[in-house]
């Protein structure tokens, strides 16, 4: 693992509640103010499928305004580009990661894979109607 990449980490580490044994969701979204708005209408679903979780939202700090005061995020975190890897996140071989669930929505599609988070994904919909 490269120095930035440690830091990178680090920084991360930093912004997660160690105080609580809750399982946790990351959902990044590193900018653009109507991106971001438009994810926050995922939110009380994914709460509703995962009662027990925190649901971390990550983003550029100037636009950590427009989730002030949203009752199903936990916490809102710095984004980091490290986070575009869900693997790095969920962790993977000995790396534990720091989440259960990573969403990244902005570049998750069945070329990217990054929709397995560790067996825990709930379908909302029923698909088949």
């Amino acid at each position: 693992m490269n120095n930035t990449s440690e830091f990178q980490l680090a920084q991360i580490k930093k912004q997660i509640d160690k105080s609580r044994d809750n399982k946790r969701i990351l959902i990044a979204i590193p900018e653009s103010a109507g991106d971001i708005l438009l994810c926050t209408s995922l939110l009380e679903s994914l709460k509703e499928n995962h009662p027990d979780f925190d649901i971390y939202f990550a983003c550029e700090p100037k636009y950590m305004p427009i989730l002030y005061n949203n009752p199903y995020i936990y916490k809102t975190i710095e984004f980091f580009s490290i986070m575009e890897s869900w693997a790095d996140m969920e962790g993977h071989f000995y790396w534990h990661g720091f989440f259960d669930i990573c969403y990244y929505p902005t570049v998750m599609s069945q070329k990217f894979g990054g929709y397995t988070h560790n067996g825990l994904d709930k379908i909302a919909f029923n698909l088949r109607k």
